[in-house]
């Protein structure tokens, strides 16, 4: 790249060099960093696989689980949640915890799990209409999807992707 006499040169850096001078400006989040490195230490064989890391948003500590009852499970051992993390930062850093469902997130002491390459393509349904035939033709959903096979049968296919 040519640089003109009003551009200054740019030092290429490493990759870490980079990192510890983004960690060194925001303080904070190179703490919140080393707690999601050290998740399953800090949390503990019993909480560990439950309890996810999600983030931190105004001094709540967000929290993911697989399902409701794991979800009720977490509620009911916030303090306690609450007392190792604070307890790893040295400081009453979280006020709170907020447990919600991971939904697909990816938790944050981990990597995300590589695409699947053997994933096969969504198949659409064959809409022929064949529904129909047994169907009662007042009904309100019936019409809807007779006015939805219309439109398929013309090509076009509304709300599938």
């Amino acid at each position: 790249m040519a640089y003109s006499a009003g551009m200054r040169a740019k030092r290429l850096v490493s990759a870490r060099e980079a990192v510890d001078r983004l960690l060194r400006r925001y303080p904070q989040k190179a703490r919140l960093a080393r707690l999601w490195q050290n998740w399953s230490m800090v949390m503990g064989p019993e909480l560990a696989p439950l309890a996810w890391p999600l983030g931190e948003r105004k001094g709540v500590l967000l929290i993911g689980g697989e399902d409701a009852m794991i979800m009720q499970e977490l509620a009911m051992m916030r303090d306690e949640i609450l007392e190792r993390a604070n307890a790893f930062m040295d400081e009453r850093f979280f006020t709170d915890v907020h447990v919600s469902l991971s939904l697909g997130k990816h938790p944050l002491d981990g990597l995300a799990p590589p695409p699947s390459l053997g994933r096969e393509p969504k198949v659409l349904p064959k809409l022929d209409g064949s529904a129909l035939r047994a169907a009662d033709p007042d009904s309100p959903v019936v019409r809807c999807y007779a006015a939805f096979l219309r439109l398929a049968q013309k090509g076009e296919r509304p709300g599938l992707p």
